[in-house]
């Protein structure tokens, strides 16, 4: 580069002096050579302080952008560039700006990496319990000492820890096909009390074995436009979490409102509550609070119930009083 620099300065002062002597030799009046000598020899030297005061402009800015770009680099702030209108601090401000970007980016992969990891740790716990229980007890039967009534109890445990592992790989499915993007969602004007039907009758035996009182408050004529499916699977959710903290002889209670833009699903529990400080957590994936450690679970419900709705447009909200109970919201567009 360097030397394509310097043939086209010098080629431009050849070409200059060669006009120059080109006119002067046409040009008879000793006055007018004179003045083209003058004129010829200002716009050499106006050239050749273009060329050097241009150069160390450059050799400037290039080193500025080099310092600025270090800087950002290293994470430190420019300042005093913030507020100036040059061609350095325009440049230098959309290279923070890719920088910010391109950090972001790294930040937000690096969550994204500890987050899988943290997944199939989970994941890896949850199946692991129900396998090695299926594989001890299919041990002992294979005891020729073993009498009839043992054997019937192995096998009725075998069938449980079946169920329970079907489950957990059934949420993990339906997880990953959501978080895929590999499930479509079929909304239409369904009424609402079809899909509370589907949603009860999954956790009505559930609740019955606790004797938890479940009652519904919805106009039967009462249309949201919604995915029948994917929607008894949300409120199903939040529903089975109900019955899983409300004690025995409790309440759940399930009432619809309509409103002007969204259809509000109520869902009320006499439940053991949830601490304040938890409650913007409980919809994380794979979340569950040190106290409920010991109740069977994935942690996956609620972020699942959070996701299926968000992809109808619409969301949910909770209020808690530790002792007393919790009060799901559900909101649905009235039009999709």
């Amino acid at each position: 580069m360097k030397i394509i620099k310097y043939i086209l300065f010098f080629a431009n002062i050849f070409l200059l002096t060669c006009g120059g002597i080109f006119i002067l030799k046409e040009v008879n009046n000793a006055a007018m050579k004179l003045l083209l000598t003058f004129i010829i020899l200002s716009l050499g030297l106006v050239n050749l302080c273009s060329y050097f005061y241009f150069r160390r402009r450059f050799i400037n800015f290039s080193d500025d952008i080099c310092n600025y770009t270090q800087n950002i680099m290293n994470g430190v702030s420019i300042q005093s560039l913030q507020n100036k209108e040059t061609l350095t601090s325009k440049i230098i401000m959309e290279l923070e700006k890719m920088n910010s970007i391109v950090k972001f980016k790294f930040d937000e992969n690096k969550k994204e990496k500890r987050e899988i990891q943290e997944m199939v740790s989970e994941i890896t716990h949850q199946i692991k319990t129900p396998v090695s229980n299926i594989k001890m007890y299919c041990g002992m039967l294979s005891d020729e000492d073993i009498i009839q009534e043992q054997s019937v109890q192995f096998v009725d445990v075998i069938k449980k820890q079946l169920v329970k592992l079907e489950f957990l790989l059934d949420t993990l499915i339906k997880s990953s096909r959501l978080e895929t993007d590999m499930i479509n969602l079929e909304p239409a004007d369904n009424r609402i009390i079809e899909t509370l039907a589907v949603a009860v009758n999954d956790i009505i035996h559930k609740a019955g074995h606790k004797n938890i009182e479940i009652s519904v408050d919805c106009r039967s004529s009462i249309r949201v436009y919604h995915d029948m499916k994917w929607t008894a699977e949300a409120i199903g959710n939040i529903l089975d979490n109900a019955v899983k903290y409300t004690p025995e002889n409790g309440k759940i209670h399930i009432s619809v409102n309509t409103g002007e833009m969204y259809t509000e699903i109520k869902i009320r529990d006499t439940g053991k509550g949830i601490e304040t400080a938890h409650i913007n957590d409980i919809f994380k994936r794979f979340y569950r609070e040190k106290s409920v450690s010991k109740i069977e679970g994935l942690g996956l419900g609620l972020y699942l119930a959070r996701h299926i709705i968000t992809l109808q447009k619409g969301y949910i909200s909770v209020h808690s009083v530790q002792g007393k109970g919790s009060c799901f919201s559900v909101c649905l567009p009235n039009r999709f």
